[in-house]
């Protein structure tokens, strides 16, 4: 499968059809998933892997490493709203490795290759994104992840004491749309940070 086939399938998935606030949720654009998908697809970090996408949403890492032939796929998320989109969304894909759990990221412990996040901003709960670099940090071999670029010494900071190594890092924009009570304008450009961590543990499977 090639980059462009990948996004246009990633940009018919179901979106946050009731996205809650207080766990900023954004879905990530298509282009955006499928760039950092297929890096890890290229890197062979997907094909024939165990794949985890914390906090997954609607899952569109889950549903990518499924179209780019991950050998077991696990969807984390708390959200009960968010899941019904997830399982609608692996419904429509044919995605059946994908295993969904109903759970907060900290609870979850089946260990894989490669873990997927785009991580709460902290802009409502400080720091919220913590318990996702940790959690990501104990279960992957490596991870790919999106934070908000603002915190990016913070975050490069806590992947290294945990003992990552940074393989590669990137800057991308984009823009939210106006989806909450709070937001005054119809969109706004953000910036994002994006990681390759490599844990260096050999967990692979």
């Amino acid at each position: 499968m090639k980059k462009k086939e990948l996004e246009i399938l990633l940009q018919s998935l179901h979106s946050f059809e009731n996205p809650k606030a207080q766990w900023e949720q954004y879905i990530t654009p298509a282009n955006i998933a499928a760039t950092i998908l297929f890096m890890a697809y290229t890197l062979g970090d997907v094909e024939s892997k165990g794949v985890a996408e914390l906090g997954s949403g609607p899952g569109i890492f889950s549903i990518g490493s499924c179209l780019l032939g991950a050998s077991e796929i696990h969807a984390v998320e708390l959200d009960k709203d968010a899941i019904l989109v997830l399982n609608r969304n692996i419904s429509e894909t044919n995605c059946s490795s994908i295993t969904v759990h109903h759970n907060d990221v900290s609870k979850f412990s089946i260990a894989v290759h490669t873990v997927f996040q785009n991580v709460p901003f902290g802009s409502q709960k400080r720091h919220a994104d913590l318990p996702f670099i940790k959690k990501a940090m104990e279960l992957g071999s490596v991870v790919y992840a999106l934070h908000n670029g603002a915190t990016r010494e913070f975050v490069i900071r806590n992947y290294e004491r945990l003992g990552g190594k940074i393989t590669h890092i990137r800057n991308f924009e984009f823009y939210i749309p106006k989806i909450y009570n709070f937001h005054r304008k119809e969109r706004v450009k953000r910036s994002f940070l994006f990681l390759r961590v490599d844990t260096r543990r050999d967990n692979l499977k």
